[in-house]
């Protein structure tokens, strides 16, 4: 009954986020692993903890290590699943003693909950501190409700306080290690890759300055609408600066780099199509040397899905009137997380919006209200779980950065039926 009332009541405090993960490969093993090590370590001390230690048992185990590992690494609802079945392992190794488990799901509980609004690593720190003052008032609570007197429930709760905060003084020591091993992208290490003074996006802004410029653009727009629709703002940002980073390798192929002069103007449609088609290629054999997170390597892989290249589409059927749209599309996959359709939108959006002339509110509300339709109705967002209303913020986040982005040129009707 106590496992499930507390196993309910941290479910109604976390927010709907994270409500499932896909955990394979390295990632699965080392949650294997964390467990079965768990269960091991707490085995070894109940069969050779001197009885007059026997008080202090769960202060003697990583629990919340292991919970806020498990949080930061693959998230906040896996970790509470994780926490109940490693303190429910208690009831077997303790003999059906109801108190230490349950002293054990407090200490997860809380190390989730404490650690599911840090941005810096520092912040684990803090956490430590925190969590030390929740566990020695649970422990002190627990304690003295199995009668163990002021001085062992004090007892309780003090031993129970320093392991809250070595927890989250491991935690901070392990993270770097096992984020790098599993190539988790935590909010930590997105925030590393965040930084505009990366290497890789320096190398971006000195080879391909236009391609930098539209990188940064589209990690604006692509940011507010994933907040406004409860996506991933941090990651959509991430991916938006380095979706293009393929784009390194020939950057003089592309129009935002180019003063003048266009080298497409020397080669065929297919040839440029190729090259063009190219950059994804590019840009995820970076990002496998870079070893960027999956999620962002995905955003690479997805940011054109499947669409057709337009432009040198129709430049060939000029030529050749049956050729085929094949050879003139972006081999995909579709976007397959709302985080990457967002990216997908906002690339193509901003691209387009350079074209834009005199631009107004009006002009621009159906400027990109066209362009995100006209994803939509091609195909492009069919595996992306976006909904309509998804859609329409998306759609109002854009209008509204892009306003502030051409603020200066702006014609307002107001200001027109005045002239």
């Amino acid at each position: 009954m106590l496992l499930t009332i507390l196993g309910l009541g941290a479910a109604a405090v976390l927010d709907r986020v994270n409500t499932g993960v896909r955990i394979e490969g390295p990632g699965f093993w080392f949650v294997v692993l964390l467990a079965s090590g768990y269960f091991i370590a707490a085995s070894a001390l109940a069969a050779f903890l001197p009885a007059s230690l026997d008080a202090h048992f769960e202060a003697l185990l990583p629990t919340a290590l292991a919970s806020m590992l498990v949080a930061i690494l693959f998230g906040e609802r896996f970790a509470l699943m994780f926490t109940v079945g490693i303190a429910s392992s208690l009831v077997l190794v303790t003999g059906f003693d109801a108190f230490v488990p349950a002293q054990a799901l407090i200490s997860g509980f809380a190390g989730i909950v404490l650690v599911r609004r840090a941005d810096k690593r520092i912040d684990l720190v803090r956490a430590g501190g925190q969590l030390a003052i929740a566990r020695f008032f649970a422990g002190f609570a627990l304690a003295a409700l199995s009668d163990r007197g002021f001085a062992g429930a004090f007892g309780a709760g003090f031993w129970s306080a320093i392991n809250g905060f070595l927890c989250g003084v491991l935690a901070l020591s392990f993270l770097p290690l096992l984020e790098h091993a599993l190539n988790a992208p935590t909010v930590f290490r997105l925030q590393e890759l965040s930084d505009l003074n990366a290497p890789a996006l320096k190398r971006l802004l000195s080879v391909a300055p236009g391609t930098y410029s539209h990188s940064v653009t589209v990690a604006h727009l692509a940011e507010s609408a994933s907040r406004e629709i409860g996506a991933d703002a941090l990651l959509a940002r991430v991916g938006a600066y380095y979706h293009d980073i393929g784009k390194i390798e020939k950057p003089e192929y592309f129009i935002e780099n180019q003063s003048g002069y266009n080298k497409h103007d020397d080669i065929n449609p297919r040839l440029s199509a190729t090259v063009l088609r190219g950059h994804v290629k590019f840009g995820l054999e970076r990002a496998d040397a870079l070893r960027l997170p999956d999620s962002v390597r995905a955003i690479i892989a997805e940011h054109h899905g499947t669409s057709l290249i337009t432009y040198f589409f129709a430049q060939a059927q000029k030529e050749a009137v049956d050729t085929s749209s094949d050879e003139y599309r972006y081999p995909g996959p579709l976007p397959s997380s709302r985080e990457s359709a967002v990216v997908m939108l906002a690339d193509c959006v901003e691209a387009a919006s350079r074209t834009l002339k005199r631009p107004t509110i009006s002009r621009l509300e159906q400027f990109v209200k066209e362009m995100v339709m006209g994803r939509y109705e091609n195909g492009q967002l069919a595996m992306s779980n976006l909904t309509f209303r998804d859609l329409e913020l998306i759609k109002n986040s854009f209008v509204r950065v892009l306003s502030g982005h051409f603020h200066s040129r702006i014609e307002y009707p107001k200001t027109k039926e005045q002239a």
